[in-house]
């Protein structure tokens, strides 16, 4: 990773020299100035002290630098997102290799609306490092799912919960009508909504009771490509690694979150009870 301007943001804030900075970080000046003029590559120990120092400083240096790269970049059909990787990344975009079947959409690639939700994703993964990418969307066709009955059906069939299903009309309508999308805009499901939307497919809950539930949980949008034809639509334009330290509050982040949908889904789960109906009187 390139780090120059990392460094100019610490040291502006912080009113340091470089010289300053190098006694901070436990390092040579000249090795400062080595990774400014990207004269020698920062290893991952000293990447890890770097980030380290601004967070405890104050300084959230991805929360920055995603506020300026949406300025820069979102323009009209343009959409700056986020890519979390269970491994290291590299481009040229390969759809099979960073997904599988049995994601919420299937085979394609998968980016979330912020910093934050990448973030959150790897808070629990070895991988220290968010994608950010500008999309642009003009030329491809996009779907929006809501989170309503169809949007549950879809991720249950794509999970491979619905084989009893699978030649249902409903359903082959659905998949059949995906399939001339390039990009499916849809609400992120977690573990915990899994868990929800099984219920729904094995007829403990109603779809109104499931949808409610689901609502309350609130993870923001994912964005999933599904064609190659959106790969001349895309640009990697920043690579955000996350510290330790970071990384922790995100995880905590994200068990409050869960703590706290919990909670709201139990409350939806009551009082939508009895109201909607049950997978088999859908997918009669």
């Amino acid at each position: 990773m390139e780090i120059t301007d990392e460094i100019t943001i610490i040291c502006e804030v912080l009113q340091l020299n470089e010289s300053e900075l190098a006694k901070k970080l436990d390092v040579s000046l000249e090795t400062i100035n080595n990774w400014k003029f990207r004269r020698k590559g920062i290893g991952i120990t000293n990447l890890e002290k770097l980030y380290s120092f601004a967070y405890d400083n104050g300084i959230r240096l991805n929360n920055v630098y995603e506020q300026l790269l949406k300025e820069e970049y979102g323009q009209i059909s343009n959409v700056v997102l986020f890519h979390g990787a269970k491994k290291q990344f590299s481009m040229p975009i390969d759809f099979v290799a960073n997904s599988k079947s049995s994601n919420d959409f299937g085979i394609g690639f998968y980016l979330g609306e912020t910093f934050e939700q990448a973030a959150n994703y790897i808070s629990i993964l070895k991988q220290d490092i968010v994608y950010c990418f500008c999309l642009n969307l003009k030329k491809l066709k996009v779907y929006k799912f809501n989170v309503d009955t169809e949007w549950m059906i879809t991720i249950a069939y794509y999970r491979g919960w619905l084989e009893d299903y699978k030649n249902n009309s409903f359903i082959k309508n659905i998949i059949s009508k995906l399939s001339n999308y390039d990009v499916i805009i849809a609400p992120i499901a977690d573990n915990r909504m899994f868990d929800i939307i099984a219920e729904f497919v094995e007829g403990e809950i109603t779809d109104e009771q499931c949808k409610h539930a689901l609502a309350a949980t609130n993870l923001g949008l994912q964005y999933v490509l599904k064609t190659k034809k959106c790969l001349n639509n895309i640009k990697l334009i920043q690579e955000m690694f996350v510290c330790k330290k970071e990384k922790a509050e995100c995880f905590d982040a994200r068990t409050l979150l869960t703590n706290n949908g919990s909670q709201k889904v139990k409350i939806a789960r009551i009082q939508f009870k009895n109201k909607g109906k049950y997978i088999e009187e859908i997918l009669k």
